[in-house]
């Protein structure tokens, strides 16, 4: 399972480019950087 927090800062997501509001669910992709929960989820189902 992948642990989540909610942003505490407004920042860009590495993988989309889309703005992190503050407040909403980010998670650590594979390269140990903080994008969305949908984009870390996104980029497990790749082969």
């Amino acid at each position: 399972m992948v642990n989540s927090m909610k942003a505490r800062f407004a920042s860009n997501c590495p993988s989309c480019g889309e703005t992190m509001k503050v407040g909403k669910e980010i998670v650590k992709n594979s390269d140990e950087k903080w994008v969305h929960k949908h984009c870390a989820e996104d980029s497990l189902d790749l082969p």
